[in-house]
């Protein structure tokens, strides 16, 4: 029985199960166990004792110092390297604590402007003048609706995102006509466009672009990015849409004459609760998960996504998609 427990014991797994290292590097999903902090602790550990050990034997057998100290400089270059690897680590999960505190912090406030809403439009619903309404009863159940459908919304991105961090966001491809989804999505955003003095263009191919990848999806990702180009506009301009036949690829982008970003925040765009800081004056809604939700959706596509943006003239954001015939 002894014996049973040394042997289970001295493997590497039961060793680091008996440490609790291995569960607390599962606990940290954001790194690979090669940059988990508590295992590199113990691999440098284990790299000292080997080390010192090393040295020790070498030492006693060798009269020769330049050997022992071409030892110590490998050791030295060895734990170098490991302790840059416990720093990086570190950063990485200070970095995903940041990033959950950045997470809590808009989280409540999405969800307590649209749960504030309804709250205000149900207390609004028992007033007897409101009710007596036809009118204004409809108005109001409309307003909650809304705000329904928006927190909706919100959850179901925030699942999106779950799922893609768990590699378990399922695509359901088929072939279909982008012009025609590009025509249909055009249509739901012109009262919106109209709303705020803007225009919605679409200059397409005359030719039928026919792609393979997941309709809804793709839908998806087009309201993203058509969405963005309304909110952040100017006050009057247009919002084009434009479809391009790339021979094996469709390329669809969507231009509009807004904020653009700053040079300096370019390289986040894409990253989860990205919002640049020039466009907190325009709206506060928004968690900032939109464009990395639609990347992993054209890329798991077999497409690209990318923008040309200049700081207040303008952005341009497109994705393409492999053609088929």
């Amino acid at each position: 029985m002894d014996l049973l427990f040394y042997t289970e014991y001295m493997k590497p797994t039961g060793f680091l199960s008996s440490l609790n290292v291995i569960n607390k590097c599962k606990e940290l999903r954001v790194v690979s166990i090669w940059q988990c902090p508590h295992f590199l602790f113990i691999v440098m550990g284990f790299v000292i004792a080997v080390a010192i050990t090393s040295t020790h034997i070498v030492s006693a057998r060798y009269t020769e110092p330049e050997i022992s100290v071409l030892i110590v400089v490998a050791v030295t270059v060895i734990l170098f390297i490991i302790g840059h690897a416990v720093v990086s680590s570190f950063e990485k999960v200070a970095e995903a604590s940041k990033l959950k505190s950045d997470f809590i912090s808009i989280i409540s406030h999405e969800l307590r402007n649209p749960l504030s809403s309804i709250k205000w439009h149900l207390n609004i619903l028992q007033d007897e003048r409101i009710r007596s309404s036809p009118d204004e009863l409809h108005r109001t159940m409309v307003k909650i609706s809304e705000q329904n459908e928006r927190m909706i919304r919100l959850i179901n991105d925030l699942l999106d995102v779950n799922r893609i961090e768990d590699r378990m966001l399922g695509l359901s491809p088929s072939d279909f006509s982008l012009n025609e989804v590009s025509n249909d999505m055009i249509k739901q955003f012109e009262s919106l466009a109209k709303g705020a003095n803007l225009q919605i263009l679409l200059l397409s191919a005359k030719n039928e672009l026919v792609v393979k990848a997941d309709k809804e999806k793709i839908k998806s990702v087009m309201a993203r990015l058509i969405d963005n180009a309304i909110q952040y506009s100017s006050s009057a301009g247009d919002v084009i849409v434009t479809l391009e036949d790339l021979g094996t690829a469709v390329r669809w982008s969507v231009t509009d004459q807004g904020v653009g970003v700053p040079t300096e925040q370019i390289r986040g765009i894409f990253s989860k609760f990205f919002r640049a800081s020039n466009i907190l004056r325009y709206q506060t809604e928004g968690l900032g998960i939109g464009l990395y939700i639609s990347r992993y959706i054209i890329e798991a596509s077999g497409g690209k996504i990318g923008f040309h943006t200049l700081e207040g003239k303008g952005s341009t954001f497109y994705f393409t998609l492999p053609k088929i015939g």
